[in-house]
């Protein structure tokens, strides 16, 4: 999550004369952050005055949701400065008004089931989240990353629909049962019915990679550049030598390795 702080601004105006406090956002090219921190001073009826600063590491335009951390962030930056405290279900309100579409990253340690252009949640799956190891890699380092409110929308078959709804079964079966192995088979599906919608740089090479060193699955960003080779936290630790292995032989595929972490 970005950092984030929020102040009043004592703005100056002409010699002898206040001038009016301001809302003041910084870096000022963070406009759906600003768009979010005025729509949540307006829903807690509180005035448009004081001074948010975003600092995020998160790369833009590879899938990872930097959009959605900064509005996420502006929104509870907001409403902290304030001694306001909004549920999940506000928050992803608000962020989609601000920024159209978003992650559920607000629904902090739940598996949940979200329409990113609505901002509700059309399904929970549990608190349990499933453990990976996951090699992260960016298949398109050198490219100039995916706008994803600029892509068209997908348009779906009944066929597709029809999958969809199985894929969702066999996920909500598998987090029913707790089996992280049938997630991520339902996560590599879903990433290679992605690729008739918005094709993956690398995506052939990537599942011989997961497939040769024997891999749960593939997770991709549906909208971005940033994949993941899901293993076995057992067999496959984030770190020490088979984790630098790893890391080098997928760097030969001609995409970046940006690390291994756990999720679970």
């Amino acid at each position: 999550m970005p950092g984030e702080a929020l102040a009043p601004v004592p703005a100056s105006g002409p010699a002898g004369e206040a001038a009016q406090p301001q809302l003041l956002i910084l870096p000022r090219w963070k406009t759906k952050a600003e768009r979010a921190a005025r729509l949540a001073l307006a829903f807690i009826g509180a005035p448009l005055v004081g001074r948010l600063e975003i600092e995020c590491a998160v790369a833009t335009g590879v899938g990872l949701g930097s959009s959605t951390c900064d509005v996420v962030a502006a929104i509870r930056a907001v409403c902290d400065a304030h001694g306001v405290r909004l549920g999940a279900a506000d928050v992803a309100r608000l962020a989609i008004e601000a920024e159209g579409a978003a992650d559920p990253i607000m629904f902090e340690g739940e598996a949940v089931l979200f329409a990113q252009r609505q901002g509700r949640v059309l399904e929970s799956f549990g608190r349990w989240i499933p453990a990976f190891t996951v090699l992260s890699l960016d298949t398109d380092a050198g490219g100039a990353g995916i706008d994803t409110l600029a892509l068209p929308l997908p348009d779906y078959t009944t066929a597709d629909v029809n999958l969809f709804e199985s894929l969702v079964a066999r996920v909500r079966e598998a987090f029913r049962r707790r089996d992280a192995d049938a997630v991520a088979a339902a996560a590599t599906e879903s990433a290679m019915l992605n690729q008739r919608f918005l094709p993956m740089r690398k995506f052939s090479e990537l599942r011989a990679f997961a497939h040769e060193h024997r891999a749960l699955g593939i997770q991709i960003s549906h909208s971005g550049t940033v994949a993941g080779v899901l293993f076995d936290p057992q067999r496959v630790p984030a770190a020490g030598d088979r984790a630098v292995q790893l890391m080098q032989r997928a760097g030969d595929l001609g995409v970046r390795p940006l690390g291994l972490f756990n999720t679970g």
